[in-house]
This record gives C-alpha cells, structure tokens and sequence, in this order.
C-alpha cells in the first residue's frame, strides 16, 4: 500500500494511516525505538467522529516480550499503549487550525485494577471527554476483548496544543 500524508487525511482515514506508518516503521532494521514492540501489535477496530466525544477502539494482545517478570502485561506498556491510543480521538477530528500536530501529553494517569496475562486479548476504548483551544482531557478503558469485558486499566489523558497560533495577515 502506498504511503499517504496523514496530513492531508481526516477523521477515520488519518487514524489508519497514522496506525499504518507506526507499524510500517517499526518493521525498517534501523529503527529502534522501544515503542516498536508494542504499536505493531495495534489493530484499529472502530471509530466514531461524533462530537463532542469522538472516539476510537483499538485490540491488542499481550505477548511474551510485552510482560512483567510474572507473565503479566507491564505497567509501563499499559501507560504507553494508553498514551498513543487516547491522542487517536484528536486525529479524528483534527484540522490545519484545530489540533493538527496531536499535541503533547500533560498528564497521564493511570489506574491498573488487575494483571493482564500473557494471551490475554484486549480492547483499548478511548474518547475526548473535552478538546478545547489548547487543551483536551481524553479518557481510556482497557477490558478483555469478548466474554466478560473485564476491565483492567483506565487511563485519563490530558494533553496541550502545540500548533502554531495562526497568522493574521
């Protein structure tokens, strides 16, 4: 598949080719950031660009090289799944004014209610709870995919605007 600007893409299409690069990326022999086991694990199963709370559900399973000593998934990768997965509600309704570069996270909190074994496929639901101007609060549940839909972390996001104020020429 062709690469595409992401930058030119709205809503659902932008959160697929954001998701499509992160992974494509990850699989080039020089690029080594750590994030690179976790992403590629990444599906995008929904999106939804209602406002004022768009959202978007992605599936993970948990791997082998993605667990603690006790053959849970680690704490830290459950706080980066959620910081790249709560920014996608802002790709869907970003804009050249409104958004665009995604922002940077202020505040990342998480709360981890159960371990998540080895196996163990998962739902990352996330959505806007508010965007503003420069700031967007943005929520995060992570239940086991099917069966019970357990729950087992939720994350609240909160995130600063870094676009460049328009000019005013």
């Amino acid at each position: 598949m062709a690469e595409r600007d992401p930058n030119l893409l709205r809503g659902a299409e932008r959160v697929h080719e954001l998701t499509r690069m992160v992974v494509e990326k990850s699989k080039l022999p020089d690029d080594h950031e750590w994030t690179n086991i976790l992403l590629p694990h990444l599906e995008v199963m929904s999106t939804s660009e209602t406002f004022p709370h768009p959202k978007v559900v992605f599936r993970f399973t948990v791997h082998p090289h993605h667990s603690n000593r006790l053959g849970n998934l680690h704490g830290g990768c459950i706080a980066t799944l959620f910081d790249y997965c709560t920014t996608m509600p802002l790709a869907l309704v970003s804009r050249p004014d409104f958004w665009h570069h995604l922002g940077v996270s202020r505040t990342l909190n998480t709360t981890y209610l159960r371990p998540v074994p080895i196996g163990t496929e998962v739902l990352i639901e996330c959505e806007a709870v508010q965007i503003g101007r420069r700031l967007a609060s943005l929520r995060g549940v992570m239940r086991r995919a099917g069966g019970d839909g357990e729950i087992f972390a939720t994350c609240e996001h909160g995130k600063y605007n870094t676009d460049p104020e328009p000019s005013k020429i």
